[in-house]
Order: structure tokens, then C-alpha cells, then sequence
């Protein structure tokens, strides 16, 4: 393959002229692409699976929530952005990036993805190239694994291949707005290829680039999504304490958050995201596999893990108090793991519907922004998924859910008797709900409140 010098490649990235190739065409993969592509590159988006490169070419999108994904796929394909599964595409390219999953394994990060697109990569970069890493890689990997599969194809790193790692740091619901918008961290072990990458980045980053260690680099990403695991893990582990102690604990986190030092954040039934639910593992494993084991961050992912269970059961005992020790029909509002934001992976939701389900209700799910319902009854209709229910639980933070009236909310249940209102993000106010006519009950909520309810609806 015709090698390309380091100075040609340096002018054909800042003139836009360089032939960039992205495996991986997902959740960052294709904005990364379409963003490079409006910048003026030539881009070759490659992905194994087949039927996404078809719909990529028929100028369809799985993001099409995304704002402005879809205007920017149809604007550029055929133009410089090439949808494509076949290999030989991307021969001679001058950049490849590599945007593919980094999943959990059951006792450690699995890199099998991140490994076979390296080869593919080096199978079809330029001589003289560069290679980028967004994948998310778990502290160590670019120097123990990364730099050493590069080399043993003959390689040297800095002199025949450049090399970079640039974790993506964006949030799904605002893809393009932050891979623009947000402070990007590269890291490198030799200057060229720092100054090449950031030449790269630079072309639609607007954030504000630092260059750094590979080591640094993949630290940063882990500790950033790790710190916000731990601090959802105290908010969670105070509703947890407040429900056992009789205090409510809305108020106890408005009170505290008076404090100009304390900034508590709302609890919820857990924690989910492609991120949030295995960086801190993959921060964790490799601390421990060096002696050093950091217990916090695992007691953390533990407990939130744990919530979606927690709350299962206690809406089955309470749904059963209410039908005399009978199962009963729970609609669940909500099955994204955040907020409007359509992205249902590793959403808590899914743990909390099979465990209602597991218990012999029957579960019926409604989400405005997707179809996932996790082995409960997906319905189209929120009137419709609230029809005869026992329960009705709100699981995620759809500003839609927010601005529901709660009392035509109860009409639309259109049963007698009482209905309880699990209100798993903290979104109602409780009196608002009670004079709506349901029984509400909470994150953070003491028990002592939810039997007092209880008596009084069966006296």
C-alpha cells in the first residue's frame, strides 16, 4: 500500500482533502462520520451489520430522534459520506477511526470488537496513516494492548503508523450538539500523532481540545462517568435510608441542597446507559488487577443496580395488600434510561419489568419514544396503558410525563377503587396525586406514610 508522508497527510487534513474511513456506524459512529463529512472530508462509513448499511443508503437512520441526523444523512450520502459493508472500500484510506462497542463481559471489559476493527484498520489504513480510537478502553489497554497489536504487524507508532485514542464524551439525545460542542481529551505517545489528530478534531470541534497520555486519556472518560455513578449512589442510598427512618426524602435533598456546598441529585429506580452501567466496572477491574481495590465505586454500581429490584418488590407488596395477596395490572410509564432521550440501553426499566413480571403481573408499558417494553405489553397509548390498571408507575423523566394532568390521568384508568402512583423519579408533587384520587407512593418515601394510606383506603 503506497505510504503517505507525515507532511502530506498534515495538509490533506487541514485542506479537508484526506479519505477517512469509520467502522462502526452506531450511536457515535454515524454522527462522528456525517460530522466529518459536512467538514468536507471524504468519509466511508463501515459496519458489519448489513441491514444498517442498507437503510444508511436508502438515507434512513435508526437515530432519527437525533436532532439533525437525519438532514445531514440525506444532504451528504452520495455526496463525500458512502454508507458501506464491503472491506475493499476502505483500502488506501489516510485516517481510520474506530467507533465500535466496548461491552461488559462477565468478569471484565470485552475488547473482541475493539480488537478485530484495529486489524481491519491496519489492513486498510495507509503507510504513514493515522488510526484513531473513540471506543471506550479501560485504563492501560492503548499501551499493554493496543500499542502492541499495531507493532506486531510491522508497525512503528509515531514512524510508519500514527496512532491516537479520543474518547467519545457525548450524551444520546443531544449527539451532534455535544460531539461539537464538548472539551475533547487526546491521547498519544508521540507528538505527530497529537498534532495530527487534533488537526482532525479540530475541523468540527468547537469544545476545546487537550492532548494528553493514552493512559490520562482513558482515565479521564472512566472517572468522569464513574463520578456520576457515585454521586447518583448517595442520592439513591439516602432515599433508600429515609424510607427506613420515616422521613421523606424530597424534602430532606431540598433542605441539604440549601447548603452552598451541597448539591444533591434527585434518586430514581437506577441507573442506565451504554456508559454509566460499565465504566465504573471496567475503572474498578483495572484498579484491582493492580493491587488496589477501589470499593466505593463498586459499592455504587452495586446499589444501583440493586434500585429497579427494590421497588419491583415493593410495588408488588403493595399492589397485592390492595387485591388481597392477588397479582394485578401495572402500567409502566417510561422504558428509556433517561429523560427524553430515546435510547433504551441498559435502561433500569428493564430490570423493573421483568421483575413485576416475574411476580405474576401483568405489565403494560407505554414510552412516546420507543417501542422497547422488556417482556411486558408494549401499547401504542398512554390512555390505553393506564386502562384497568392497579398501578401506575413512572419510570423515566419524559417531560411529557411531566406535564400530564393527573386527574384525567385517573379517568383514564376507568376502574373504582384505589390505584397507587409509583412516582419513580420524584415528578408529582404528593398532595397533587392524592386529590387526583391515587394513593402515591415514592422514591424516598417512608413506609410509615404508604401503610397510613393504605389503612385509609380500606377503612
Amino acid at each position: 500500500m503506497k505510504r503517505i508522508l507525515y507532511e502530506d497527510l498534515e495538509t490533506a487534513l487541514k485542506a479537508r482533502e484526506a479519505k477517512i474511513a469509520v467502522l462502526g456506524q452506531g450511536y457515535i459512529g454515524l454522527p462522528t462520520s456525517l460530522l466529518m463529512a459536512r467538514a468536507g472530508f471524504t468519509v466511508y462509513g463501515f459496519d458489519v451489520n448489513r441491514n444498517l448499511i442498507d437503510e444508511l443508503s436508502r438515507g434512513e437512520t435508526r437515530l432519527k430522534q437525533e436532532k439533525g441526523i437525519a438532514e445531514l444523512l440525506d444532504d451528504l450520502k452520495e455526496r463525500n459520506y458512502f454508507p458501506t459493508e464491503d472491506l475493499s472500500e476502505l483500502y488506501e484510506s489516510d485516517v481510520v477511526l474506530i467507533a465500535v462497542p466496548t461491552p461488559k463481559g462477565r468478569d471484565g471489559p470485552n475488547l473482541s470488537m475493539v480488537l478485530s476493527a484495529l486489524e481491519s484498520a491496519l489492513k486498510v489504513v495507509r503507510r504513514g496513516g493515522l488510526i484513531v480510537i473513540e471506543s471506550t478502553l479501560p485504563p492501560g489497554t492503548f499501551y499493554d494492548l493496543i500499542i502492541p497489536t499495531v507493532e506486531s504487524s510491522g508497525l512503528e507508532v509515531g514512524k510508519d503508523i500514527y496512532l491516537a485514542y479520543c474518547p467519545e464524551r457525548a450524551l444520546p439525545g443531544k449527539l451532534l450538539q455535544e460531539l461539537v460542542q464538548n472539551f475533547r481529551i487526546i491521547g498519544v505517545v508521540d507528538e505527530k500523532s497529537g498534532i495530527l489528530a487534533k488537526t482532525l478534531y479540530e475541523s468540527f470541534v468547537e469544545g476545546g481540545i487537550e492532548i494528553v497520555d493514552p493512559l490520562t486519556a482513558e482515565m479521564v472518560k472512566l472517572v468522569e462517568n464513574s463520578y456520576r455513578d457515585v454521586n447518583i449512589a448517595f442520592a439513591n442510598e439516602v432515599a433508600r435510608m429515609c424510607e427506613v427512618l420515616g422521613v421523606d426524602v424530597r424534602k430532606v435533598r431540598e433542605l441539604a441542597n440549601k447548603h452552598p456546598r451541597v448539591n444533591m441529585l434527585i434518586p430514581g429506580i437506577g441507573v442506565g446507559g451504554s456508559c454509566l452501567t460499565k465504566d465504573p466496572w471496567f475503572l474498578f477491574w483495572a484498579s484491582q488487577e493492580r493491587g488496589y481495590r477501589p470499593n466505593l465505586i463498586k459499592r455504587a454500581r452495586e446499589l444501583n443496580a440493586e434500585m429497579p429490584f427494590h421497588y419491583a418488590g415493593i410495588l408488588d407488596e403493595l399492589v397485592r395488600q390492595l387485591r388481597g395477596g392477588r397479582s394485578g395490572v401495572i402500567a409502566v410509564l417510561g422504558s428509556t434510561y433517561k429523560g427524553d432521550v430515546p435510547d433504551p440501553r441498559e435502561s433500569p426499566v428493564e430490570p423493573f419489568v421483568k421483575e413485576l413480571v416475574k411476580r405474576g403481573h401483568a405489565v403494560k408499558v407505554y414510552d412516546p419514544l420507543v417501542r422497547s417494553s422488556f417482556g411486558g405489553e408494549y401499547v401504542p397509548d398512554i390512555s390505553e396503558a393506564v386502562k384497568d390498571a392497579d398501578s401506575i408507575a413512572f419510570v423515566t423523566d419524559h417531560t411529557e410525563f411531566k406535564m400530564l394532568d393527573l386527574r384525567k390521568l385517573r379517568k383514564a384508568v376507568k376502574k373504582d377503587g384505589p390505584v397507587i402512583l409509583f412516582d419513580g423519579r420524584l415528578l408529582f408533587e404528593p398532595e397533587e396525586a392524592e386529590e387526583a384520587g391515587f394513593i402515591y407512593i415514592s422514591v424516598g418515601r417512608p413506609y410509615t406514610i404508604l401503610e397510613r394510606s393504605l389503612v385509609t383506603i380500606e377503612d
